[in-house]
């Protein structure tokens, strides 16, 4: 209530001043109109007086414990002391019948035991105090004994300059009593942010004492446990959405109900659980009081209710994780503790906490994507370097055997057995130039430069012919039969080169994964699209192996079964994209898989035949799109 000097002035001005002044008016002019004659405004001067001084004395006693404060049952003992100690010696100081020498200083005796009350015990020590000691100097002087009794005045005289003591008595401990209060607040304070201070250096090094992402995430609910909450959750944004990825509980009994909680409750981007409206609105959320109401305003159903409240909620609040603008996760905190609300100083130290924490979080999920862009590196360039070796060996052992035979004979070279071997020789160098175009594609892509396209009109039926042409002797080598279905002309603006390295991509894959089943490769123009579907009935694969597929460095299966880098058909949804197409594929598991390729096709407009033109026939004009 009193929390300030000022208060005190300011009760003694507006409350004892102004506010007496109208009910001294009144009884003046009641008491002159009525009672007696006599003179008005010396009659308005000593209603006043008494009314300042009655609203001094017990104006602060009636506002103080009246205000709710928590108990406190520690200094009963000395509470009781002081009591027994105040009344002895106001009995001593006022009960006295005969005058004394030393009567005038007697009431000055009881100002260190009024000021005991204030230092000790606060406003509400020093207001019981005044007036236990007023009660009973009024009793005495009414009844002709005390200091005040023996000055030779009325007896109305007597208890006003009484009254007059205990009040100006009663303000000075009041002031004391907050000048007190204060000073251990601010005591207090101190220590907090001194303790505040210690707890952030050690989160701080306890956080980044690891670079271990899960570690990372698994170390924020413990810290918040020791000192800050009950139990605490921590939810991590991942592909945008929340993901229940630490908690911790104060007691190891309950952290099976954390366990119950992330499993049927997590929360989502729709639901009102706490988290998720932070992560939707970006802001701190703080529920001081955690009440029924409240609780089932931030939960699913009934069943959520009844875990938080087994888990023990009396006040909660769950604080953004954010860093360079970008959302990270959110952290919900919550006590157990009846007498406990968080509040907005809270607020701020555990976001404090939070902005450390998101440091860590973030530098632990930054190393962790080093170690596998690492690893992936590896992988990628090992294998790499045994596809570049596989057409590299059967070239040189073809261009040895040519040398070997020129250095044996000095006759001419049989021209058949010459054109065969260097036919060979010519398709593993074709097959180094397209994994060489496959690295580069991947250079380009992983430095995010443009694909550069050289478009032109292209029949999709004559590019896929000569791409089948080009793998005669790998598809005779996969035992796989060919079924062919062109449906042609299906004509666009493509460009040739990277058109025939998605076709030749995706018949590679059709053959190496088809197990010797028949390998369907089809083209279907359309309007306004052009559709090239290659399907195959070997391996197949999973939901899951489907969803990575497309992919940088996806692999379905094992390397070491199955060669390849692992970017082919990222690459070729990169370029089925860049010209506006799109790429998709269905599969299951030894079942086979279909990828379907379908790219915006050459704009026709179809002119109806003439009487004269022969049956079947028609009139086409192309349009192609500009």
């Amino acid at each position: 209530m009193f929390s300030h000097a000022e208060d005190i002035i300011r009760l003694a001005l507006l409350a004892a001043g102004v506010g007496a002044f109208p009910c001294a008016l009144i009884a003046a002019a009641a008491n002159v109109t009525w009672l007696e004659a006599g003179s008005y405004w010396t009659k308005v001067a000593t209603w006043w007086t008494s009314d300042a001084l009655g609203v001094i004395l017990l104006t602060p006693f009636f506002l103080v414990w009246t205000e709710p404060a928590s108990p406190r049952f520690g200094r009963a003992v000395e509470a009781l002391a002081l009591l027994a100690l105040l009344m002895t010696v106001g009995w001593w100081v006022f009960a006295s019948t005969q005058p004394r020498e030393f009567d005038a200083a007697l009431p000055f005796l009881l100002l260190p035991l009024i000021a005991w009350p204030a230092l000790r015990l606060g406003a509400r020590g020093a207001t019981a105090a005044t007036v236990i000691l007023d009660l009973m100097a009024t009793w005495h002087t009414v009844h002709e004994r005390g200091p005040f009794a023996m000055l030779s005045m009325t007896v109305g005289t007597r208890i006003l300059n009484l009254q007059l003591y205990i009040s100006f008595l009663n303000l000075f401990v009041l002031i004391l009593a907050v000048v007190v209060v204060k000073e251990r607040q601010a005591r207090a304070a101190a220590q907090q942010a001194e303790q505040r201070a210690r707890f952030l250096a050690a989160a701080s090094e306890s956080l980044s004492a690891s670079l271990d992402y899960e570690e990372s995430l698994s170390a924020l609910p413990r810290l918040c446990v020791q000192s800050l909450a009950d139990w605490c959750v921590l939810d991590v944004v991942e592909d945008n959405t929340l993901r229940r990825q630490g908690s911790a509980h104060r007691d190891p009994s309950k952290l099976r109900l954390l366990g119950e909680l992330a499993e049927r409750y997590s929360p989502h981007n729709r639901s009102p659980q706490p988290a998720a409206q932070v992560l939707r609105t970006g802001e701190p959320l703080l529920l001081p009081r955690t009440t029924d109401d409240v609780i089932r305003n931030y939960s699913a159903d009934d069943e959520n209710v009844r875990l938080i409240r087994e888990l023990g909620t009396h006040t909660a609040m769950a604080i953004p994780l954010a860093l360079r603008g970008k959302m990270i996760g959110v952290l919900t905190l919550a006590s157990a503790n009846p007498g406990l609300a968080y509040s907005s100083t809270d607020i701020v130290f555990v976001s404090e906490l939070g902005r450390r924490a998101a440091i860590a979080i973030d530098n632990a999920r930054l190393y962790r994507d080093a170690q596998d862009a690492n690893r992936l590196r590896d992988v990628f360039v090992s294998l790499a370097a045994h596809e570049l070796r596989t057409p590299l060996l059967p070239l040189r052992l073809r261009l040895q055997s040519i040398l070997r035979k020129c250095a044996r004979t000095t006759s001419a070279l049989d021209p058949a057995w010459l054109v065969r071997e260097l036919t060979a020789a010519e398709h593993q160098t074709r097959r180094l130039g397209q994994l060489v175009d496959q690295l580069l594609d991947a250079s380009s892509l992983s430095s995010d430069q443009p694909l550069e396209l050289h478009r032109k009109r292209v029949d999709l039926c004559t590019v896929v012919e000569g791409v089948l042409e080009s793998m005669r002797e790998q598809i005779d080598a996969s035992g796989c039969q060919l079924v062919r279905k062109l449906q042609g002309p299906a004509l666009g603006e493509w460009d040739q080169r990277r058109l025939e390295q998605a076709v030749l991509q995706l018949v590679h894959n059709a053959l190496k994964f088809g197990q010797r089943r028949p390998v369907e490769v089809s083209v279907v123009p359309g309007a306004t699209s052009v559709r090239l579907v290659v399907r195959d009935h070997g391996l197949g694969m999973s939901e899951s192996e489907v969803a990575g597929i497309f992919d940088r460095f996806s692999r379905g299966v094992s390397d070491r079964h199955y060669g390849g880098l692992g970017i082919g058909l990222h690459l070729v949804k990169h370029h089925v994209e860049a010209h506006g197409g799109k790429l998709s594929v269905e599969s299951q598991p030894d079942a086979g898989s279909t990828f379907t390729l379908e790219l915006p096709a050459a704009v026709r407009q179809y002119t109806p035949p003439a009487s004269t033109a022969h049956a079947g026939e028609h009139v086409e004009v192309e349009r192609l799109p500009r």
